[in-house]
């Protein structure tokens, strides 16, 4: 635009309003108005960025001091709070840090004063805004806890009576953990804003890295420390073979490197089960004795729960327990570690400090590892005691063996058993009581540690049983018993020993037999020489092999003895048999065994008795080593059983009866004729019966009874006796049976002769019979005959008994019916004749079943009458079958009895089954029976043969359902069958 237009615009504007110069003026101000604000937004922006220089110079110079202070977490976290003062107010300031569920608190003051520290909080009781914070991972600004109370994320937990205000809690994250809290509090509401939140939580981020690296540092620091110590107790333990140096050893070594205030070590009683202090680092609490129950304590409770007890503020702690000095009165921590090997806790490591809170995981970890070494080591000396123990009591079982077997002789075994068990077992005495089986008593048979009184009193005992209880229930129980209850007798002992407060009492037996009892101390404390046995049962474990090697000793000499008179016995047994083999006459026997007793026994006299079981007495046999006037007495002597028993009132030495032998009070007349005051008797028997009796006279020797060897001899020979006497009898009752077997075979025959032809030609029929006798003679029989209208009579009968009486019955009965039915054509009537006849001329209980049958040829019918008789079986040509059940009353019951005559039509193939009770009773092994359908299915089986061939297909099926059962009933079969063709 040109100038001059333009001059002209302005100047023409201006003249309708302000002047140029205010408005030059207006410009002006403008301007400088706009400078002055450009030049204030500059100056406070540049006061900004020096401020902010000097923040970061600050935070920079604080990470490059947390970066350059030493790896030492209780001096990190003084200088977090030094230098979080240069950027905000600290007056109010705590640097915690988490462990588990621990908060620990390393730096703390409250408005400038420090805290005690550390100190340590337990967040599973309400952990607050820490736990919050923890949990969250994020920062905390609260202005005011009064007004936001009720907004928190979590309710604050006050310590102080007059809480803070504002706050800034900050964590301290390495990597995905919160490591702890850095927190800055103040009484002034809103005293923090979100400055001092950004400045505070760079300075926790460098802070946290630095605490994490310190915190590694000290782990691997104590860590190393830690290894080194284990290593050093394990070279400790290396060179230590004594478990009470190696304790001692753990505990200083665990105090110097931990530098805890009492180091204790506690071992498992294995008779009490109680925990009692083995080694501690405080000798005030060593001798005191200490002993816990198991699950008393916070050392009960590891050893009843297998696991590490940690008590980080013992003052709070219900399961601490202090005993009364000053080293526990002033703990204030406490950590119990179990013990364990194999899952077994065999003791306790104890470590206390007068420190709150300084057990920590690492603590923990080194501990449980330094514990497991101890418990390794605790292990290891426990085997080689083991070992050292089981090698001495092996070598003292094999002592006691090779003295057992080297000796033959019943003393020097028993000698050498006493003498070993006081040296090996530490016992100050030693008594063995061996039973005698005959007299039933306990003898003494050796004892050693006595007064040479004590001993002579000991070597009189015989105790029988219910004189000493304990010794009763050894006895009766052969198990090993402690008692407190000691004799008199065995109080005088020898070098002026007090008396013994318990006693052990072990069964010497075997499988089979008890033979005695080993008496010895059992008082807590061994002697000197014995404490290499120091496992609890080591040294019971001793004396019971001892007792075992005795009792093994006793068994192989008796088992020597016994053989010994074995070969002496069956010598003397082989003679007296080779005499009485080479004789028959039963006295000549006698005489030769009453002669061979005294010489091979020694006894005085001998006395044989037989026993008449007729007369019921005993009459006098032959005897040897009597006089000519005892003699002369046997011969009237007479004994009947009382008698006999009267004189032998007990068995032998007292026992309990065996029916072996007997010792005889002899009265006056027989003690003359014996010539001894006592005598035996040994009854002679044989079969279960009572044959005779051998009387032996013998002199007591020192008032025992005759010894096992003589007594064995005479048992024998009293068998062989009574096998003489009852061979004899044998003899006569097998003589007296072959008379009676021949006359029975003699009747059987008769009888058989009775029995008419089985298979008789009858006018249009075909017949068959079977005829068995269960014994020699039957009570069964059959009959056929004419009859003199030329009719013919069928019978089927059995007497209602077996043997010879039903055999004769069965001979008259068969007579008699012959007789009257010869010339009667009624069957009916025959009967009735028949039972009139045998009720008058027999006097005997028995009777007859009888069926009569008369077959008319001519008719082709069948009359019949039943006495009692089983119902035969009517088997019709075309396939059909039917009982014959009309009968009446068997013979010989009633002397009147009516009979009724039946007739049936015989037609051709028809087929009359007639049998005894034998051939449907017959049973097989399962007590099952023949049957009646059985009967029938055998005979319709071939029902369209012959006769011949129907009674083989029956007899068959009965053989075959008894199997191998015997037979107890006679059998009878008859069968008719009318001929196809007439």
């Amino acid at each position: 635009m040109p100038i001059i237009p333009m001059q002209a615009a302005i100047f023409a504007q201006t003249a309708d309003g302000l002047s140029w110069p205010s408005i030059s003026f207006a410009l002006l101000v403008g301007a400088l108005a706009l400078s002055a604000y450009i030049l204030l937004r500059r100056y406070r922006s540049r006061q900004l960025l020096i401020q902010r220089v000097a923040e970061l110079e600050a935070l920079s110079d604080a990470g490059r001091a947390l970066v350059a202070a030493q790896l030492d977490v209780d001096a990190l976290a003084e200088l977090i709070a030094n230098e979080a003062g240069q950027v905000i107010d600290n007056r109010t300031f705590q640097v915690g840090l988490f462990e588990d569920t621990d908060y620990h608190i390393l730096y703390w003051t409250i408005r400038s004063k420090r805290q005690e520290t550390p100190c340590t909080f337990d967040l599973r009781e309400g952990g607050g805004i820490i736990s919050w914070v923890r949990t969250a991972k994020h920062p905390l600004l609260v202005r005011d806890f009064e007004r936001e109370l009720d907004k928190l994320p979590a309710r604050p937990r006050y310590i102080s009576n007059s809480p803070p205000r504002s706050a800034i809690f900050i964590p301290l994250i390495s990597g995905n953990d919160t490591i702890g809290i850095v927190a800055a509090q103040s009484g002034q509401p809103s005293r923090f804003n979100e400055e001092d939140l950004r400045r505070l939580t760079i300075l926790a981020n460098q802070a946290a890295a630095a605490i994490a690296h310190a915190q590694l540092f000290a782990q691997e620091r104590r860590r190393a420390a830690h290894l080194e110590l284990v290593g050093q107790i394990g070279l400790e333990i290396s060179k230590v073979q004594n478990q009470d140096e190696i304790f001692s050893r753990v505990v200083e070594l665990t105090q110097e490197t931990f530098d805890f205030h009492l180091v204790s070590i506690f071992c498992i009683d294995p008779v009490t089960s109680e925990i009692m202090i083995q080694a501690s680092s405080g000798l005030e609490v060593f001798t005191e004795n200490w002993r816990v129950q198991p699950g008393l304590g916070l050392i009960g409770t590891a050893v009843s729960t297998q696991q590490t007890i940690i008590s980080n503020n013992t003052s709070e702690d219900e399961l601490f327990i202090a005993k009364d000095n000053p080293l526990e009165n002033s703990t204030l921590s406490e950590m119990a570690l179990p013990l364990i090997v194999d899952g077994e806790v065999v003791g306790v490591l104890d470590v206390q400090s007068p420190k709150a809170g300084v057990f920590t995981r690492i603590e923990k970890m080194t501990l449980e590892a330094l514990a497991s070494e101890v418990a390794i080591s605790i292990s290891k000396l426990r085997q080689l005691a083991r070992q050292r123990e089981q090698a001495w009591l092996t070598t003292a079982q094999l002592q006691v063996a090779e003295a057992v077997s080297r000796s033959t002789d019943l003393e020097e075994i028993l000698a050498a058993v006493s003498r070993l068990t006081t040296m090996l077992a530490g016992v100050p005495f030693c008594v063995i009581l061996l039973w005698d089986e005959e007299t039933a008593i306990y003898r003494c048979s050796h004892s050693i540690g006595f007064t040479p009184e004590g001993d002579a009193l000991i070597q009189q005992l015989r105790l029988k049983i219910g004189d000493w209880p304990a010794l009763d229930a050894v006895h009766v129980g052969q198990e090993q018993l402690t008692t407190k209850k000691v004799p008199t007798w065995l109080h005088r002992l020898e070098d002026d020993q007090p008396p013994p407060q318990k006693l052990l009492l072990l069964p010497v037996n075997t499988l089979n037999e008890m033979m005695g009892v080993m008496v010895v101390s059992n008082d807590d404390t061994p002697r000197d020489h014995a404490d290499v046995l120091q496992t609890p049962g080591r040294r019971a474990e001793l004396l019971d092999s001892i007792s075992q090697q005795l009792a093994r000793g006793l068994e192989n000499w008796h088992l020597r003895n016994a053989q010994q008179e074995e070969a002496w016995v069956n010598t003397a047994l082989f003679q007296v048999a080779a005499a009485v083999n080479s004789l028959i006459d039963l006295n000549e026997i006698l005489d030769t065994i009453a002669r061979l007793v005294p010489m091979l026994v020694g006894v005085e006299s001998c006395i044989i008795l037989i026993w008449d079981e007729e007369r019921q007495q005993f009459s006098p046999g032959p005897s040897f080593g009597i006089n000519e006037m005892g003699r002369g007495l046997l011969e009237t002597l007479a004994l009947d059983q009382q008698e006999f028993d009267d004189i032998t009132p007990k068995l032998a030495d007292s026992l309990s009866p065996t029916g072996t032998y007997y010792i005889i009070q002899l009265p006056p007349w027989l003690e003359k004729v014996l010539g001894t005051q006592q005598a035996f008797g040994f009854p002679l028997n044989a079969r279960g019966q009572l044959v005779g009796a051998m009387v032996i006279g013998s002199l007591m020797e020192n008032g025992r009874s005759l010894t096992n060897r003589r007594l064995n001899i005479l048992t024998g020979i009293a068998h062989q006796a009574a096998t003489a006497v009852v061979n004899h009898h044998l003899y006569q009752e097998a003589a007296e049976r072959n008379r009676l077997e021949r006359e029975l075979d003699v009747a059987r025959e008769i009888q058989a002769s009775l029995i008419p032809d089985g298979n008789p030609d009858i006018p249009g029929c075909t017949v068959a019979s079977y005829w068995q006798a269960a014994r020699q003679v039957s009570g069964d029989f059959y009959d056929f005959f004419t009859l003199r209208d030329g009719s013919w009579g069928i019978v089927v009968a059995d007497v209602a008994d077996k043997g010879i009486p039903a055999a004769l019955f069965m001979a008259l009965c068969r007579t008699i019916l012959r007789a009257v039915a010869i010339n009667r054509g009624d069957p009916a009537e025959a009967l009735r004749r028949a039972n009139e006849i045998i009720d008058q001329d027999t006097q005997s209980d028995l009777f007859v079943t009888i069926f009569y049958a008369i077959w008319q040829p001519e008719l082709g019918q069948i009359s019949y009458a039943n006495a009692g008789h089983n119902p035969p079986l009517l088997l019709r040509q075309n396939g059909s079958s039917a009982l014959l059940t009309d009968h009446g009353m068997a013979l010989g019951v009633l002397p009147d009895i009516d009979f009724q005559t039946y007739t049936i039509p015989f037609l051709p193939g028809d087929t009359l089954l007639l049998y005894t009770d034998g051939v449907t009773e017959a049973m097989n092994e399962d007590l099952d029976e023949f049957g009646l359908k059985r009967l029938e299915q055998a005979a319709k089986l071939l029902h369209h043969r012959d006769a011949t061939q129907i009674a083989h297909s029956i007899t068959s099926a009965i053989q075959h359902h008894a199997g191998n059962t015997p037979q107890f009933d006679d059998v009878t079969l008859v069968v008719v069958k009318r001929d196809g063709n007439r």
